[in-house]
């Protein structure tokens, strides 16, 4: 028969125990989310900082060729425009959706962005993030939205 133990002596998850438990499972979220292949891994490094983090310098560095060409024509077009405050910012969620018929040297992966905003409403977007090798890494060298 077990022995009552009195409440004084009863183990609680003070508030360092649940953030220890909180930072251990967001961790295994977020790795979760990594790929192992290097080529679909660098395509979303430039999803994060491009849709989701909405960090065009960070996207800038994820990218080559056109995308990089993309994303400094875009840095142009805002410069002096003062960014919305992060409360106002849309949320963006990904999904890998499918690979195309990989090249020699270039691969395809399509994301279905889920694009959540203030006021409640979502809409959704493909996004096709082309990725090649550049000086032996592999980075984004074309993105495009599918609808």
């Amino acid at each position: 028969m077990p022995v009552p133990v009195p409440s004084s002596k009863r183990c609680s998850a003070g508030p360092e125990r649940r953030a220890v438990v909180a930072a251990l499972a967001l961790l295994a979220v977020v790795s979760g989310c990594t790929s192992d292949d290097p080529a679909r891994a660098a395509a979303e490094r430039f999803v994060d900082r491009y849709y989701v983090e909405i960090d065009l310098t960070g996207a800038r560095d994820e990218a080559a060729g056109l995308a990089r060409a993309k994303v400094e024509r875009e840095m142009k077009l805002l410069e002096g425009i003062t960014p919305p405050e992060d409360s106002a910012r849309p949320r963006v969620h990904y999904r890998f959706l499918e690979q195309q018929e990989p090249g020699r040297d270039r691969r395809g992966f399509v994301y279905e962005l889920t694009i959540s905003f203030e006021r409640g409403d979502q809409l959704q977007r493909r996004a096709l993030v082309t990725v090649g090798q550049d000086d032996g890494a592999w980075r984004a060298v074309n993105f495009q939205e599918l609808d």
